[in-house]
């Protein structure tokens, strides 16, 4: 008579007990780090190139945050719950928020160009050529 073996997973089978199994992800986390990623891509025409953003899950803020890398320090924006206002974090705190809210009818770039005048407002963002007024345009 042959035995068998029922086959079960245990946490041995994960690993040796020191590091954790990996999680399953949370599907409302990856789209919201899909939806960050989508305005850090409308933030390269503002001069704002993948070494000086980067978008991850932020326990302080409690949700996923588009940070970027300005003279001034990191500002971050938060990816907030849908129908909700874009805020904005400066060393830790909430500094404002963008005039626009999160719905299926804000565009990305719509959202990225509102967070490169949000800084530009505050001196931490230069945009070349953006807003020059010259001579020969005026009446």
């Amino acid at each position: 008579m042959t035995r068998t073996a029922l086959f079960e997973t245990t946490a041995a089978d994960h690993g040796c007990g020191c590091v954790p199994a990996p999680a399953e992800p949370d599907p409302a986390m990856t789209a919201d780090i899909m939806q960050a990623r989508a305005i850090a891509e409308g933030l390269a025409e503002f001069g704002i190139g993948p070494a000086r953003w980067s978008a991850a899950y932020d326990p302080e803020a409690a949700a996923v945050a588009l940070r970027v890398d300005t003279p001034r320090g990191l500002y971050a924006l938060t990816i907030p719950q849908p129908g909700q206002p874009f805020p904005v974090r400066h060393r830790g705190e909430r500094i404002g928020a963008l005039d626009c809210r999160r719905t299926y009818g804000t565009a990305d770039s719509y959202t990225a160009a509102l967070f490169a005048a949000f800084l530009r407002d505050r001196a931490a963002l230069d945009i070349p050529g953006k807003d020059v007024c010259l001579p020969r345009n005026m009446v």
